[in-house]
């Protein structure tokens, strides 16, 4: 297989988890990271692939593909810069922070066939690909409904002057992690059609509060929907709860019920409630540094699918920057419609 050549933008998530990622795979490699601030990377053995100057990446005639993973409100930029320069792109999630930003970019990156995808690992998580090829064969029958919960103690109030607590930069708990959970239920389950949501802003330390409210970043919201094939569904997410409680699934339907508990453990129950344990075990949770959480390992599966796909072995099942647009206009409507 052709070695595939990677240029990482931003050395935070890019440093800390996309270099190891992509370091997995033997027919990946990394030739740069760009940061602005050499004197930021801990990792002082990937220092000879660091460079300030991101225009390094984007005229090296080697690199492949583009990581961008920097906050939201540069990504029209860095995706405009690989456009002109003709280079495939891993955008890191959402797409943009508007509407506008997102359809221009899915336009041109359509317009000039550049292999474009969003950053949504978690359509390769071994479990959810056993859910996805079950919905496939229509093995629960129709859809009557499905539910999403995702709900963690991640956040870290100290760290207020992150852009993680910037709305106007892409900051909150919508974007952050939503637009992973609206990416992920429309995989499974199709479009949706309509929708109404509430947000809030429940902080844990009193002291910060005030300082963060004024930026009006989320920390929960939640939406109730409809499906284009009239099912229902329900996604809640925060990141204020007391204990981690990872990615929970239910999928009801007039055969069958599909039930993800914290990733790892899946199970079905036929009509008369008999459960049968169907989990696929993560052989990646046992490598080290690969196997922290199950987002870094379904963001190796993700890389290796892209791999595939580069070497013309697979057909592409990521997000593609229409789809990125798709959860772009939810992620929109839900503003909206929490306001109201």
């Amino acid at each position: 297989m052709k070695k595939v050549k990677f240029g990482i933008l931003g050395a935070g998530f890019g440093e800390r988890v996309m270099y190891p990622c992509i370091n997995h795979n033997k027919n990946l490699e990394v030739k740069y990271i760009f940061c602005r601030n050499k004197k930021k990377i801990k990792n002082n053995k990937i220092l000879n692939k660091v460079t300030e100057n991101y225009k390094k990446i984007f005229n090296d005639k080697e690199i492949d593909i583009v990581c961008i993973e920097t906050p939201p409100k540069t990504h029209k930029f860095f995706v405009k810069e690989a456009i002109k320069n003709n280079k495939a792109i891993i955008c890191e999630k959402p797409l943009a922070i508007n509407i506008e930003d997102a359809k221009m970019m899915s336009k041109q990156v359509k317009k000039k066939r550049l292999f474009a995808c969003v950053n949504h690992q978690l359509r390769f998580h071994p479990n959810i690909t056993k859910i996805k090829n079950l919905l496939r064969k229509k093995y629960l029958g129709k859809i009557n409904y499905i539910t999403i919960n995702h709900h963690t103690n991640m956040i870290d109030e100290k760290k207020k002057d992150n852009w993680w607590f910037d709305k106007n930069v892409g900051g909150g708990q919508l974007y952050a992690i939503g637009s992973h959970l609206v990416d992920l239920i429309q995989f499974l389950n199709g479009e949706i059609v309509s929708l109404k949501s509430t947000r809030g802003n429940f902080l844990k330390i009193s002291n910060f509060k005030k300082e963060v409210w004024k930026k009006k970043i989320d920390t929960y919201f939640s939406l109730v929907c409809r499906f284009s094939n009239g099912s229902l569904g329900n996604i809640n997410s925060s990141c204020i709860t007391s204990k981690d409680e990872g990615l929970n699934i239910v999928i009801s339907g007039e055969k069958r019920t599909i039930k993800l508990n914290n990733f790892e453990n899946l199970f079905v129950y036929n009509s008369r409630g008999v459960e049968k344990n169907i989990s696929v075990k993560d052989k990646l949770r046992s490598v080290k540094t690969i196997g922290l959480n199950p987002w870094r390992t379904s963001q190796v599966y993700y890389l290796k699918h892209i791999s595939e796909f580069f070497n013309k072995k697979k057909k592409f099942l990521g997000a593609s920057f229409e789809d990125g647009l798709k959860t772009q206009k939810i992620l929109s409507n839900i503003i909206t419609s929490s306001k109201k």
